[in-house]
């Protein structure tokens, strides 16, 4: 129906990993915003896009498309239905208004973070019947029993997270505002590809980085940081051919890591032993978001996981009495433990047990913020220095007084 669709699907989510938001929004979400925006109707919408009855014609139409409604659509007051086959009625469509806004509540600080809604996503989905809940008008009283809990998010229930959609958002408009100008502009070359990397600064913004070692690297082609973006000749009889990013990169994959490749194994014969799905980078990110997943957030590119960020929640930092059960990687909050009792969260503690958790398979550990300085608000450490200061000062005189 839409041929452009599965290449912009493909090139949104390589866009994702691309900024190191990998298993962080879910490839269904991606999916289903890709035809969102192909689907998308002139009654029904809700975001600031063309009519469906201009679907994009071509892949950068579809990815510029992509990148709008990931930054303009306004996640914390609106959800966003997508309903390709028009099986979402008008009654359905004020029943998920109205749910979405119970759940969201009146500060929209409630509820799953990414609200999309899908024919998929009724819980009666088996039974979503023409007779039974599409909005005739005999079943009316069908309908009044059926308000509660009949349409909720399951793609996006829990991921993505407030703080990733939020940099996801950012992310798009700067990608989209920069692609936009290029084509304005007519720029020529490969500058374009700025959008699909990490410059230095933002990955200095990050707490700590975690460098991979290159062995577990099978394709550097997709890295956040210095990807390969363009096309170059084949290496085909034909003079004509041309090599893409996409073709290198499938190629790179089907060899495997250097250290497993086949010709070093000649002795061997692995047709019938290939190991499939090794991912020992992507397990290591898994392990580390479920035991650490209160302390910080994990950030890397599944297509090229050279590097692996954390980013601290600040509510792991706030200081709280001390307690035997929350005791794990805390230590005294400097001068507040003497009176009030207060830990707070040991970074070093807590790096040194990523460390050894992640020892096989990271090469180099660089911490940006250790939250050190954060342990006392800045003016409360002014005080106290005043105050040390003053007793100080005050004793001085007392002995030369004497």
């Amino acid at each position: 129906r839409f041929p452009s669709a599965s290449s912009v699907a493909r090139l949104a989510q390589r866009w994702v990993a691309a900024h190191m938001l990998s298993d962080m929004i879910p490839q269904e979400a991606i999916e289903l915003l890709v035809a969102k925006i192909y689907t998308e109707s002139s009654t029904n919408n809700n975001s600031k896009l063309l009519p469906a009855d201009m679907p994009p014609s071509t892949v950068t139409a579809g990815f510029l498309k992509f990148l709008l409604l990931l930054h303009s659509h306004d996640w914390a007051r609106e959800p966003l239905i997508v309903d390709p086959q028009n099986h979402i009625s008008a009654y359905d469509r004020g029943l998920i208004q109205s749910q979405f806004n119970a759940v969201r509540g009146p500060d929209f600080i409630k509820g799953p973070a990414m609200y999309i809604i899908s024919p998929a996503d009724y819980d009666g989905v088996e039974e979503m019947t023409v007779s039974k809940i599409v909005g005739e008008a005999e079943n009316t009283t069908a309908q009044s029993t059926l308000t509660e809990k009949i349409w909720a998010p399951t793609v996006t229930a829990t991921f993505p997270e407030k703080v990733v959609l939020s940099r996801a958002a950012a992310l798009a408009k700067c990608s989209y505002d920069h692609l936009t100008s290029c084509i304005m502009l007519g720029i020529k070359g490969t500058s374009w590809a700025a959008a699909f990397r990490e410059s230095s600064s933002a990955l200095t913004s990050y707490s700590a980085l975690l460098r991979v070692d290159s062995a577990y690297i099978t394709d550097s082609g997709c890295s956040s940081t210095n990807a390969d973006c363009g096309c170059i000749a084949g290496k085909r009889d034909d003079k004509s051919s041309i090599q893409s990013p996409f073709e290198r990169s499938l190629q790179k994959r089907h060899a495997g890591p250097k250290d497993l490749r086949k010709k070093n194994f000649k002795n061997l014969n692995l047709e019938n032993d290939t190991l499939h799905e090794w991912q020992p980078v992507k397990s290591l990110v898994s392990k580390l978001r479920s035991r650490y997943n209160d302390y910080a957030l994990f950030f890397y590119n599944e297509l090229t996981p050279d590097v692996i960020a954390m980013l601290w929640r600040p509510a792991a930092f706030v200081p709280q009495l001390f307690s035997a059960m929350v005791s794990e990687f805390k230590r005294p909050a400097m001068e507040l433990w003497k009176n009030d009792s207060l830990v707070i969260t040991n970074t070093d503690d807590l790096m040194s047990e990523i460390e050894y958790a992640s020892k096989d398979i990271i090469s180099d550990v660089k911490v940006l913020d250790d939250k050190k300085p954060d342990d006392v608000p800045t003016k409360r450490l002014k005080k106290s220095k005043v105050q040390d200061q003053e007793q100080s000062d005050s004793e001085y005189g007392s002995s030369d007084s004497e």
